[in-house]
Parts: C-alpha cells; sequence; structure tokens
C-alpha cells in the first residue's frame, strides 16, 4: 500500500545489460506482462544519469518494436544518481539539455515524462522521489484514460512487426537474396521448442535468422543493411 493506494511493481530483466540478448529478455518481459495481469498502468525505464550508451539506446529502439509506438504512451523515464545533478548544482531538465540526442528524443517520445531519485541514501529517506515517481504514474493513468497497458496492444504491434518481417524477405528476395526456407523454418521451430513457443520468441527467431544472413552478406550489399537499421 502507497498513500492508500494498492501498488503492484513487476521487477524486469535488467533492459540494458548487454550481456543478455534481446530474445530472451523479450520473453521475459512478455512473462512480466502476465504478471501485472489485466496489465501495467506505466513502465518505468531506468536508467543512470552519469551515463547513455548506444546499447540502452538500441535496447529502447528493440523495446519500441517489440511494444509497438503506443508503448511510449505509458513510458517514465527515472534517472538513478540524483545526487550528481545536486552535486553540480544543475536540474535534470538541464542535465538532458546537454545529453546524447538519442536521449533527448527518448524524453521527447515519452512526452517529457522523467524524474530522478537519490538511490545512495538511507531507505526510507527518499520518500520525496518516490512521490514524484508516483505522481507521474498518476499522470500516465489520466493522459491514457486509466487505461493499462494491454495484451491486445501487444499483439497488435506483433502482427506490425510480422508484417516488416515479411516485407523485409521480399526486399531481399528482390535484391537477388533467395534465402533457404527449410533452414529458416527449421530454425524458428527449434527457437521455438527451446523457449517454451512463446509468441515473441518466434518472432525473434525470424528476426534472428534475417540479422545473420544479413551480417554474412554485409560487404556486398551494404546498402540493404543501413535500410535496416
Amino acid at each position: 500500500m502507497q498513500n492508500g493506494k494498492r501498488l503492484v511493481v513487476v521487477d524486469t530483466p535488467g533492459l540494458f545489460d548487454t550481456r543478455v540478448s534481446n530474445a530472451k529478455t523479450s520473453k521475459e518481459l512478455v512473462r512480466c506482462i502476465t504478471l501485472a495481469s489485466p496489465g501495467p498502468h506505466a513502465f518505468l525505464f531506468v536508467l543512470s544519469i552519469d551515463r547513455f550508451t548506444r546499447e540502452e539506446l538500441d535496447t529502447i529502439e528493440h523495446l519500441q518494436e517489440l511494444f509497438g509506438g503506443d508503448v511510449m504512451n505509458f513510458v517514465i523515464v527515472v534517472f538513478t544518481y540524483k545526487d550528481l545533478l545536486e552535486y553540480e548544482d544543475i536540474t535534470i531538465e538541464e542535465h538532458i539539455q546537454s545529453s546524447p540526442q538519442g536521449l533527448q528524443n527518448l524524453i521527447h517520445r515519452c512526452g517529457g515524462r522523467m524524474t530522478t531519485i537519490n538511490n545512495r541514501i538511507a531507505p526510507g529517506s527518499n520518500e520525496g522521489d518516490v512521490n514524484a515517481i508516483l505522481g507521474l504514474v498518476e499522470q500516465v493513468k489520466l493522459s491514457n484514460g486509466g487505461n493499462y497497458y494491454t495484451e491486445a496492444m501487444f499483439e497488435a504491434a506483433e502482427e506490425v512487426f510480422q508484417t516488416k518481417l515479411e516485407e523485409l524477405k521480399a526486399q531481399l528476395t528482390r535484391q537477388g537474396i533467395h534465402l533457404r526456407e527449410y533452414e529458416v523454418r527449421e530454425k524458428i521451430r527449434r527457437e521455438i521448442e527451446e523457449n517454451d513457443g512463446i509468441l515473441v520468441t518466434f518472432a525473434k527467431g525470424i528476426e534472428k535468422t534475417y540479422d545473420k544472413t544479413c551480417k554474412a552478406l554485409k560487404d556486398k550489399w551494404n546498402k540493404i543493411i543501413s535500410t535496416l537499421k
């Protein structure tokens, strides 16, 4: 309970852990959404205030591709190490202005919803930071009419993702790259069996196969690869 309200928080895997594959992370994320049934009111992207890497940007792009563009309507960015800002005597807004363009774009896409938390003080001493986060969650709920991010939204995003993969296949074929369909299907089938048949694993299996094919041919097909980034 928080301020008289029942609060359910689902701790997802580390999205920005480069040691974990996107496919494995995606599978765990889908499982986490089911734990928040009928769906989460908000997603918290937790980033360190002192760094924002290309890998983190790629992860965010992957999440948008996986969950659809509408997911940004539910996103709040929470920066840790608030004390660094206090030490430099600057606001989070001033910090963002001097940050990489990718981070600025992220803040813009989620409607400017961002806050900070000091995670280096004693538990219970950062009530103000916690309340700021909860206030943004309420803001997200109001802006979305009290609606959740639902399984139906995920399925719609998955359908769009599958369409993009079909378009990619057609593009490669037009360029004279003929994929061996049997090998593709077998790789995907094995991926599904190893990962309990979760829908997102199917999608990532296809993506992984095409990614490998494109990488093998990148010296000859640089122009094609650039369109897939």
